[in-house]
């Protein structure tokens, strides 16, 4: 599946990109933290876990409609990823880990230099080369270092070495870089943006403007029992009123499709779900391409394709049909009931 064919066949991206272009999201920026690394707050609400919230970005920046910029920056495990480490320092002689830190002390007058611990005792400081007593004029005391308890060397800067949560020991050239994006919307994707959101919402609201009651994500309880979902359900006029409607069938179903291709497993799973519930006008919408298998079969079982790659043109298409379709279904419904006698 292509980048593209996955945005427009989830409807999580679909509703995060709406949101994009309706305003409500600017730009997608990270937050680092020990405890969870990089998350994206802005896409809890579209996605379950951060795994899933980065997986879409990049999608996203695949399909061409997000642009990334760096925005800061992590070390990690080479070997698992993991941002949680522990820096130890060793001994650069010798690796050991047993070290010891403190204030260097010099014995001006013998020249003997030491731990400061090492001069103390219980008789105040001793220098323990000379064993003369110290008195502030005859000692300084040095920049604190360090001692290893291994090999004894004494040094100022031990070597830095991490531990991940894992178990996996590394030095510090060993760390992998990994850079953190935000993620905003070029001013040029713009028009790719609106190529890629298919709002049934946006597609049906004529429809409720020429007062029909009209329903999106609809469920329909089919004759079998069975409860059948539809991207939208017409059920009639709404000034019948929506509840009064719903106790019939209804008059008219549809399947918008968001994905790049229409198939013939996708007529068939809307065929057989309108033959359950009783209805007999059926439409897809669709801004992606038709099968040529789905077509023929789309015209067998009376199911009418709209298609079209402009999202206006396919807003004004849809429309078009139902008004059409609603209209065959009240012209039968006449004949059915035959002529009026007087």
């Amino acid at each position: 599946m292509s980048s593209l064919s996955k945005v427009l066949g989830d409807l999580r991206y679909q509703a995060l990109l709406k949101a994009m272009r309706d305003g409500k999201i600017d730009v997608v920026e990270p937050v680092i933290s020990f405890e969870a690394g990089v998350e994206y707050p802005k896409l809890r609400e579209f996605f379950d876990s951060a795994s899933e919230a980065k997986e879409a970005l990049d999608v996203l920046v695949k399909a061409g409609i997000l642009v990334p910029e760096v925005a800061d920056n992590v070390m990690v495990c080479p070997h698992c990823r993991t941002h949680k480490l522990m820096a130890r320092a060793v001994c650069p002689a010798c690796g050991s880990s047993k070290l010891s830190r403190g204030a260097m002390v010099e014995h001006t007058p013998c020249g003997h230099m030491d731990f400061e611990e090492r001069f103390r005792s219980e008789l105040g400081l001793i220098c323990p080369r000379c064993g003369k007593p110290i008195s502030e004029a005859d000692y300084r005391v040095l920049s604190k270092l360090y001692r290893c308890l291994d090999c004894k060397r004494v040094f100022s800067e031990p070597r830095t070495e991490y531990l991940c949560s894992n178990g996996h020991g590394l030095s510090e050239g060993s760390l992998a870089f990994e850079g953190v994006n935000a993620y905003k919307l070029g001013p040029e994707k713009r028009a790719l943006l609106e190529y890629a959101i298919l709002d049934v919402e946006e597609l049906i609201r004529p429809l409720r403007e020429e007062g029909l009651a009209v329903e999106t994500r609809a469920v329909a309880v089919g004759r079998s029992g069975v409860a059948h979902d539809f991207s939208f359900v017409v059920w009639g006029d709404a000034r019948a009123g929506s509840e009064g409607a719903k106790d019939r069938s209804p008059m008219v179903v549809g399947s918008v499709h968001t994905s790049e291709r229409v198939t013939a497993s996708d007529v068939l799973a809307l065929y057989a779900k309108a033959f359950d519930v009783g209805v007999e006008a059926k439409l897809i919408a669709t801004r992606g391409t038709v099968d040529e298998e789905a077509r023929e079969l789309a015209k067998i079982y009376g199911i009418e394709i709209v298609e079209s790659r402009d999202p206006k043109e396919l807003v004004g298409k849809v429309k078009e049909r139902v008004l059409d379709a609603i209209k065959r279904s009240e012209a039968q419904g006449r004949q059915a009931e035959g002529p009026k006698s007087v």
